[in-house]
């Protein structure tokens, strides 16, 4: 009877140990065609510590709230657009290129819009083309449809996001860029550097109790942009970003954690949302915003353009803490007296017929 309890216990002990031991990322561990993600959105929470790591680390999240959700699927190389195929699937004349499986992309418009650029033409499907079998995890090139004409462009730097296998303490230091040119209409260049590392290891806890045995990565991403509308000057802007990811076996980071200028700008975790109450407080439905910030991140005392929105608009803008500090009428808003940080602006034009609009996060610099 000893025995058999020696045993159980160590049994115990050894389960115990595995289940909490350091993991490794494999290509099967990546997004797989097939599969359907559900992504959700939260709002920034000043007191949340996403920036505390190491071994063995339990990081609890589980108070996350979602404020949007979206469900994000990749696929098949066989079933991407036809040219894109001659680019991203075709291992007789482009193997550099040869891609396992694409899907939502890579080039960001609403990017484009918050610093006050509108484009002269219609673009759709935009797929990102990942290779997820070789010595790093990379994103060969996108695809996007213009006016209904379907355009790849392949990274004249293919962007290795991490290496493979990734493991605690690897190190990430890579270089990308690539150029989206329309002629007589407009061209878009970008290129970017990632240095960082896998800075620990543990157990993420999410809302409804999920928990994941995860490697947390650190990566500070320093791009340069170029737009270039014909017949008007060039339009650059630099951005850095610190992006804090959380990732697992589940296909997408489990968590991720985008911070600008020390300010966390963006959150999305992987998983059902909470179920927040809405019951008494007047609200009966979230609606998309009417309007983009911009610029953003915006320099203290330079006025908000808010793209989208009227005379007759009203805003309300918010800290990081959620308290309003001012609300108005109008498309811009005064930074005067304002601090650096993150700010959080709506439109509240039909708040008294129970509808609020999903807030905009605009970075004070």
């Amino acid at each position: 009877m000893k025995f058999v309890h020696s045993v159980l216990f160590t049994s115990m002990l050894t389960f115990a140990v595995s289940t909490s031991a350091q993991i490794t990322i494999t290509s099967s561990d990546l997004p797989q065609a097939g599969e359907t993600y559900t992504i959700q959105t939260s709002l920034p929470d000043p007191l949340s510590d996403f920036t505390t790591t190491g071994e063995g680390f339990d990081w609890d999240f589980s108070d996350l709230v979602s404020d949007s959700e979206a469900e994000v699927e990749f696929s098949a190389m066989g079933d991407a657009p036809f040219t894109a195929q001659l680019s991203f699937n075709n291992e007789w004349t482009n193997t550099e290129y040869l891609c396992d499986v694409f899907g939502p992309g890579e080039f960001d418009l609403a990017a484009l819009e918050t610093i006050g650029i509108e484009l002269p033409v219609s673009i759709s499907n935009l797929y990102s083309y990942l290779q997820t079998s070789n010595d790093s995890y990379n994103i060969a090139g996108i695809s996007m449809s213009i006016e209904g004409l379907d355009l790849p462009v392949e990274y004249s730097d293919i962007d290795e996001i991490h290496p493979l296998p990734l493991n605690y303490m690897n190190e990430i230091n890579s270089t990308s860029a690539f150029t989206v040119n329309i002629p007589e209409v407009f061209t878009y260049e970008t290129s970017a550097s990632r240095v960082g590392s896998v800075d620990g290891w543990g157990t993420l806890i999410l809302p409804g109790g999920a928990t994941h045995e995860v490697l947390r990565v650190n990566t500070t991403i320093t791009t340069h942009d170029i737009f270039s509308l014909s017949g008007s000057d060039p339009f650059e802007i630099d951005r850095v970003s610190t992006v804090y990811s959380w990732i697992g076996d589940g296909g997408m980071p489990y968590l991720e954690v985008t911070t600008m200028f020390g300010t966390i700008f963006s959150i999305e975790y992987q998983g059902e949302a909470n179920i927040i109450d809405t019951s008494g407080n007047g609200i009966t439905a979230v609606i998309p915003n009417a309007f983009v910030p911009f610029p953003n991140p915006i320099s203290a005392s330079d006025d908000i353009i808010l793209s989208g929105a009227s005379i007759d608009t009203e805003w309300e803008l918010r800290d990081a803490t959620g308290r309003v500090i001012n609300t108005g009428f109008g498309n811009t808003i005064s930074t005067n007296g304002l601090a650096s940080g993150a700010y959080l602006v709506a439109d509240i034009t039909l708040l008294n017929k129970g509808l609020r609009s999903r807030p905009s996060t605009v970075i004070i610099k």
